[in-house]
């Protein structure tokens, strides 16, 4: 009988740790990024990975993907197979501002995608600085939807009359809270642009792009600045990403100053445009 006994203790054993093994390590679906951003009336692509109770992944898997509210986005194509990786990818298309859930499905997993679309609302934005163009070249020629290509630019002054550093800031400000993930500011590299020479007034010297730069918002409390980071020495366009979607009514930029890395005039950078992409969009 103690025989008969221990050998059924070791069979019921034997299934629990067998049933909580299939439950602990069960065949698993994941989505890269999570959530994701998309520019309205652009797209991002979402991954897809499925893998079987060993962590390996699994080939040939059907994955069926629908969007919550395709006013806001869509996802291309509706159904897909993993490959040998596991994954298989999808692209989402952002058609209006707002969020909408892609749900991604094979026969008994699920997983949602959180989808934010987002557009440039700089343009609702009251421009400031800390001074430097005027006129022709004032702080709203920063949001004025107006490309770097057509040359239209506002200038920061970062030297005093008698040629000694200043510290130069630029500023947005809404007249409601806004969700901002991300921005591009558009600014020259280190040549020389717009206009032949110096006899042309939209003539930019070498050395005056917009290439660092203290990023903050404004808390809620809209008295206390918060510093989410900093971009140093950047040559070119510079895209900058949250680390967080930040709620605020202002963003500014403080401490603007050219890249190192470019020679020349090294002071006065020069902004074409500064983009914010997030919601809601400018009405």
């Amino acid at each position: 009988m103690t025989h008969i006994k221990n050998h059924i203790i070791f069979i019921v054993t034997f299934l629990f740790i067998l049933i909580f093994c299939q439950t602990a390590f069960s065949n698993s679906i994941s989505v890269s990024p999570d959530p994701l951003f998309v520019e309205r009336h652009g797209s991002n692509t979402a991954i897809v990975e499925i893998l079987n109770n060993q962590r390996s992944p699994l080939n040939n898997i059907p994955v069926t993907a629908t969007s919550s509210d395709e006013s806001v986005a869509t996802v291309t194509p509706a159904k897909g197979l993993t490959n040998s990786d596991g994954q298989v990818s999808f692209t989402i298309t952002g058609i209006s501002n707002g969020t909408a859930t892609v749900n991604f499905s094979t026969d008994t997993l699920i997983e949602p995608l959180s989808v934010t679309v987002l557009s440039n609302i700089a343009p609702c934005a009251i421009a400031s600085s800390s001074g430097g163009g005027v006129d022709n070249f004032g702080p709203e020629k920063m949001n004025d939807n107006v490309e770097k290509e057509d040359c239209s630019y506002h200038w920061i002054r970062t030297r005093n009359e008698i040629g000694q550093k200043r510290q130069g800031w630029i500023r947005l400000d809404w007249s409601e809270n806004v969700t901002v993930s991300e921005m591009i500011i558009q600014t020259t590299n280190c040549d020389e642009s717009c206009g032949k020479d110096l006899d042309d007034p939209f003539y930019i010297d070498p050395g005056r792009n917009t290439g660092s730069g203290i990023v903050q918002y404004l808390d809620e409390d809209e008295i206390t600045w918060i510093t989410s980071g900093e971009f140093v020495d950047e040559v070119g366009d510079v895209e900058y990403i949250f680390t967080k979607t930040i709620i605020t009514k202002a963003i500014r930029i403080k401490k603007v100053l050219p890249s190192m890395q470019c020679k020349g005039q090294q002071s006065n950078p020069v902004v074409f445009e500064w983009k914010v992409l997030g919601i809601p969009s400018c009405r």
